[in-house]
């Protein structure tokens, strides 16, 4: 590799050697060389850093490569456990299910869903997940509400959305508490209503959802003193009298 003398701009250079002053980790990474036209003397870098970079390139490459080798050798040997495992989960819950606990048919159509253990299949997911909020499971009232209010994998439907995520709220999902509340909040499938917004984010709140209690706040602020009383009047009795949450809100 020719080197272009930074003084005159020839390539007419020689390696230099080394000075005994010079001998510093710099001399690891640059070499000197000397202009034989101007005299003039400059460092380059060392050729040992470009064969230095190519093996780290090298071992870089070769590592991806061993990585990525392990992890498909990895998911191949594992994968069939899980479906194993999945295809069990499932046989156990839909005997349960068929029974009509409310438990099962929800954890069903969340494997329908999901298609663990079994072929996918949204319309099936769908029917067991109103099996399971008809028959009082809180979370599958709550996301059989929300589905319905956001017209996810069904017609949009404000009415059917209230009634599901109202029934949870009332049965002490957080989660759904939350959603009533912002609900009032915004005026969907329900006139909308500052007390009652008021009053489910602070049921909400207080059992821990997050942002709750932010949004709970700005609607205080559009509430008159009578009204905040009202609000928190009637958010104390509801949370005297409904169901506490349950242990695991899924």
């Amino acid at each position: 590799m020719q080197r272009k003398c930074p003084g005159c701009g020839h390539f007419n250079t020689r390696r230099s050697a080394v000075r005994a002053y010079e001998l510093t980790a710099r001399h690891i990474f640059l070499s000197p060389y000397r202009c034989r036209d101007c005299d003039t003397r400059f460092w380059v870098t060392s050729r040992h850093v470009y064969s230095l970079a190519g093996i780290i390139g090298v071992a870089l490459v070769t590592g991806g490569v061993a990585w990525n080798v392990r992890t498909l050798l990895d998911s191949t040997r594992t994968q069939p456990e899980r479906t194993t495992q999945d295809g069990g989960q499932f046989e156990e819950r839909i005997k349960l299910a068929e029974k009509g606990d409310p438990d099962a048919e929800r954890d069903v159509a969340t494997l329908y869903a999901h298609g663990y253990g079994v072929a996918k299949s949204e319309a099936e997911a769908r029917r067991w997940l109103e099996r399971a909020a008809e028959h009082g499971n809180l979370s599958a009232e709550y996301e059989l509400g929300i589905a319905l209010r956001d017209g996810r994998g069904a017609l949009q439907d404000y009415e059917g959305a209230t009634k599901w995520i109202q029934r949870a709220a009332e049965g002490g999902h957080a989660q759904a508490q939350y959603a009533l509340g912002m609900m009032y909040r915004a005026g969907i499938g329900v006139p909308a209503s500052n007390v009652k917004a008021y009053t489910w984010l602070n049921l909400a709140a207080a059992r821990g959802v997050a942002d709750a209690a932010v949004v709970r706040d700005s609607v205080l602020g559009h509430l008159s003193p009578l009204e905040t009383i009202e609000a928190q009047g009637e958010a104390r009795r509801l949370s005297a009298v409904l169901p506490p949450p349950p242990a695991a809100v899924k």
